[in-house]
């Protein structure tokens, strides 16, 4: 019963975050909805997210207390509504997870081998994860696990593949949470950016595995598994066309459960839905805490840094800027820092400068999908590493070579863009 009172409390604050919109007074209880299911939740979080979320809410709180003692103001609305818009999108989001499968009646087929197996990994991979993030990560590696033996280098491909989607796709919690750090950042401009990087990023996988995998098999690439990104991708970037001042996380959390329950309807199966809430969404406890956590920890900073003026080794944000500042994200990852909470400390501090929006953006969903993956404690390597046995500081030590490829190529896209702007 708890279970489920948690599960929907997460979709009702998702909700009524969308519906205020319309009705803006509905925030605050949006707020209040989700900080319920946070504290609710507290006895179940891992206990590395339980630190972490202290940390961030202690310092953002001390931060907030120096200001008002040098005469800030008391931002209640903010703290009470931390990255709401964030997490309805996280929640809707979650339901494609219900619709990206395949259904029962998709035709059963042989899996590919050799390259055209590893092509269709990837493909399929890269495409599918841009919907459901970790969901689909872990999908793809049970369905090649029945035929294949799942090492670490097998690992290092899958995890590879899945986070720099991080790079350009809409619907990762990268994009959203970095659109909360960046309101004014332009997202279309900032995908045309991500993505090449991410088909680079394919080029370059296929080209360390072409030879180990020409004598296995891959995971099958399916229609629906490319079409749900391509409508998806659609059906936001013509809505924000449409109505310029709806924020995308918005529009996302929107567009997304209205899609499921559409094609649920079609398929007769709607009662999935009340399953994924009391199951799915109960579960996102860890996730949940730490942006409300960390939004917190913004505030504080922000409030503190308006009375406190911060030091920075530059005084202004260009490319160099930014292949620096990834650099130290990619390092602090290495070592095992959360990337919310690098991005936490830093994007106060960047913002002072009054940077590119876009340019900023580009290193902050770099350091998530590149940093993702070398860090031996994030959830993407943990994750596996529960699944398969494989040390998450095996992964991050087998990701680190191709990673400083990608960061070099990153930077390399930095100046492009910057020359072109």
């Amino acid at each position: 019963m708890i279970q489920q009172l948690r599960g929907y409390s997460l979709a009702a604050g998702a909700l009524l975050s969308v519906l205020a919109l319309a009705l803006p007074a509905l925030y605050p209880i949006a707020g209040i909805l989700l900080w319920g299911f946070a504290v609710s939740s507290v006895a179940l979080l891992a206990r590395r997210s339980l630190v972490q979320s202290l940390i961030l809410i202690s310092v953002g709180i001390a931060g907030l207390g120096y200001s008002l003692l040098e005469g800030g103001s008391a931002p209640l609305f903010k703290l009470i509504n931390s990255n709401t818009q964030l997490l309805a999108m996280l929640a809707a989001v979650s339901f494609l997870s219900l619709i990206a499968t395949p259904s029962k009646h998709s035709k059963q087929r042989l899996p590919p081998a050799g390259k055209k197996g590893l092509i269709s990994t990837l493909a399929s991979g890269h495409f599918f994860s841009a919907i459901i993030n970790m969901s689909a990560l872990l999908i793809i590696a049970d369905k090649l696990s029945h035929s294949r033996n799942i090492d670490t280098r097998t690992v290092s491909l899958l995890t590879i593949n899945f986070a720099v989607c991080a790079l350009w796709s809409p619907f990762f919690a990268a994009m959203a949470y970095t659109l909360s750090l960046v309101p004014n950042m332009d997202m279309l401009a900032v995908m045309s950016v991500g993505a090449p990087m991410g088909f680079i990023s394919l080029a370059m996988l296929y080209w360390l595995h072409q030879a180990p995998e020409s004598k296995l098999t891959g995971y099958p690439l399916k229609g629906r598994s490319l079409v749900l990104p391509a409508l998806l991708a659609v059906a936001v970037i013509t809505a924000h066309e449409i109505w310029p001042t709806i924020a995308i996380t918005q529009i996302i959390a929107i567009s997304a459960p209205l899609l499921v329950i559409m094609v649920l309807l079609f398929e007769g199966g709607i009662g999935q839905l009340h399953a994924h809430i009391t199951n799915r969404l109960a579960n996102m406890h860890n996730e949940i805490m730490l942006f409300l956590a960390a939004g917190v920890f913004a505030i504080g900073l922000g409030e503190l840094f308006k009375v406190m003026p911060p030091w920075l080794p530059f005084s202004h944000y260009g490319p160099l800027e930014a292949c620096l500042t990834l650099g130290f994200c990619l390092i602090a990852a290495r070592l095992g820092v959360h990337v919310i909470m690098i991005m936490a400390v830093i994007a106060p501090l960047l913002l002072t400068l009054e940077p590119n929006p876009n340019l900023l953006a580009m290193t902050f969903l770099s350091a998530w999908g590149l940093g993702s993956s070398i860090n031996p404690v994030s959830g993407t390597l943990l994750a596996m590493q529960g699944n398969y046995n494989i040390k998450g500081s095996h992964i991050a030590r087998a990701n680190t070579l191709p990673i400083i490829a990608l960061y070099a190529i990153n930077c390399v896209a930095f100046f492009i863009y910057s020359v072109l702007d």
